[in-house]
């Protein structure tokens, strides 16, 4: 007769008070776990299914990780009234840990702490909640609220006690970190990122994953150091969406929401190609979490895989060196090519597989100075706390890089800006307004370049410059310029009243020219002159003279009648 073990025990016992049904019960030998729909699969490193659970109160599952110390997996729901499930495989216990909590994507859980942190993407939140193995979860509790409410990724680095977790929002794509309580959180990737969806930490190497949803038809899968150090790109698919991944000693493992597949890939390869083909080994249903079991059981001992990071860098360090001469004579040859590898003052430790840079540079071989360009208007510096590079900026500019400039053409009439609270503000000279846009304050004119004004008389106020050093020569080229223009417009004014002087002598000269009477006599002269003459255009009269008689008064005056009649007539 065939005796039930505890794995099938457990599996009739989900079935039977849980609405778990089974399909396989040797769950044992999973080495990936995968969510789908209201079920989780659980399959082996050779692509076969190891086991298939389904929870019937379930009905769209999505964040999956799990407790390898006390062989519990955690998955959420999206839609259900339960936001999130425990399933302990070794005993015959599943339960709702938590009852409907906004929107979970993504799960994150630290066994040392015992403490579950997960992802909202309806409200925007990053939360905690403590479970104790004996007593019921606490109240959740949260961490930090994220601008965008976009997020999806989040993971936990046990060993140093940090969460990561991945913001979309269009305008802050980047990834962070802080503390299991919240605090000295820091942007650890920002820049070239598209749409980053998913965060995973790779234990075994102390690396930081990530997935990035192109802009076209491409998506990648990027590294780096758990501080964001030596980062690099992994792989570059297309068609893809990943929605979830995980990683193990040796493999990535994703799920594709587009083709409806699960993918893997080579952690690790001597052939690098970032659009190395990934490995397509399931095709089925809505895919969302998947966990690996491996990586969640290695960091129960944080020693242990430190001490294993230190031996795989020491054997490194050791492959490069003993490429090098090491003989007496060849020492010094040996020293300088070492100091070559590590560049910009980095030294190189045997026991290490990387150069120990100093502070400001970065690199494989310290080669990126990381304040190069960086800052545009103002000096760089470097940030002791995180490493990175930081700007003081010069004069107004503002902004992470001092390239922004508020105070370029604010302030108007000679105003004098500043910034305030990242906004530009005017002190003015001699205007008014908010810009100095008001020139209404003339007295405010005067004593800029005066050292006071005082009144002569109680009615009567006039401005007294007396300029003191300081402003002595702006003083001085005021009065220059108002004495060039005074000059300038008396000597316009003398030239116009002269010329209306001679204007008024001219006319006056050329009326009376025009008003002279004749000269009679000239007349009479010229007219006998022209009757003398051979040929003469104007003809000539022979004045009617009549013998007069002396002792006849009326005669002489008749003669004299006579002699106007003839001229007037010559003078026509």
């Amino acid at each position: 007769m065939h005796t039930m073990t505890s794995r099938e025990y457990l599996i009739v016992t989900l079935t039977i008070v849980f609405g778990i049904h089974a399909v396989d019960a040797n769950a044992r030998s999973w080495d990936i776990a995968v969510a789908i729909g209201r079920r989780i699969e659980f399959y082996s490193k050779n692509y076969s299914i190891a086991g298939r659970i389904e929870i019937e109160e379930a009905d769209s599952l999505a964040g999956l990780v799990y407790d390898d110390s006390t062989d519990t997996l955690f998955v959420s729901d999206t839609s259900a009234n339960v936001s999130v499930f425990s399933i302990k495989l070794s005993e015959n216990n599943t339960k709702p840990l938590l009852l409907r909590n906004g929107r979970i994507i993504g799960l994150a859980f630290d066994d040392k702490t015992r403490n579950l942190f997960w992802s909202d993407g309806s409200q925007g939140l990053i939360m905690r909640m403590h479970v104790p193995l004996n007593r019921l979860p606490e109240e959740p509790v949260i961490l930090h609220r994220i601008h965008g409410r976009n997020l999806h990724g989040i993971a936990v680095d046990s060993c140093n006690s940090h969460i990561y977790w991945v913001n979309s929002d269009k305008t802050n794509q980047c990834i962070e970190r802080s503390n299991f309580d919240g605090s000295e959180r820091i942007t650890i990737i920002e820049g070239d990122l598209f749409e980053p969806l998913v965060v995973a930490i790779d234990h075994a190497e102390g690396k930081l994953y990530w997935t990035d949803d192109g802009e076209a038809v491409y998506s990648k899968i990027e590294r780096s150091n758990l501080d964001g150090t030596e980062r690099e790109l992994v792989t570059r698919i297309s068609h893809q969406q990943i929605v979830y991944m995980a990683v193990d000693r040796d493999t990535i493992y994703w799920t594709d929401r587009v083709r409806k597949s699960i993918w893997s890939v080579p952690k690790n390869r001597a052939d690098y190609r970032p659009d190395f083909a990934p490995h397509q080994w399931f095709q089925q249903g809505n895919l969302n979490g998947i966990v690996a079991r491996d990586n969640a059981r290695i960091i129960t001992d944080c020693d242990a895989l430190a001490k294993e990071r230190e031996m795989k860098k020491a054997a490194k360090v050791a492959e490069l060196f003993n490429n090098l001469p090491t003989s007496t004579t060849e020492q010094s040859k040996s020293t300088t090519e070492k100091s070559k590898y590590c560049l910009n003052g980095g030294h190189a430790i045997e026991t290490d597989a990387t150069c120990r840079c100093k502070l400001g540079f970065t690199g494989k071989h310290c080669e990126v100075e990381l304040c190069h360009n960086y800052c545009l208007q103002g000096s760089c510096g470097i940030d002791r706390s995180n490493g990175l590079p930081t700007c003081k900026c010069s004069g107004t500019f503002v902004g992470p890089r001092c390239a922004i400039d508020p105070c370029k053409d604010y302030c108007l009439h000679d105003g004098q800006c500043s910034i305030q609270n990242e906004k530009p503000v005017c002190k003015c000279k001699y205007s008014v307004g908010s810009r100095c846009e008001d020139l209404s304050n003339t007295t405010k004119v005067c004593e800029i370049y005066c050292a006071k004004t005082e009144p002569v008389s109680k009615n009567l106020s006039v401005i007294d410059c007396r300029c003191d050093e300081t402003n002595k020569a702006s003083a001085q080229m005021v009065m220059i310029k108002e004495h060039n223009e005074y000059k300038i417009l008396i000597i316009f004014g003398v030239l116009t009243a002269v010329l209306i002087v001679i204007v008024i002598v001219l006319s006056y000269y050329v009326n009376k020219l025009r008003r002279r009477p004749y000269n009679q006599r000239e007349n009479i002269f010229d007219a006998e002159n022209c009757c003398n003459m051979n040929i003469c255009e104007t003809p000539c009269f022979e004045p009617n003279l009549s013998t007069a008689v002396p002792e006849r008064k009326g005669i002489k005056k008749e003669d004299k009648n006579c002699l106007l009649n003839n001229m007037e007539r010559l003078s026509w």
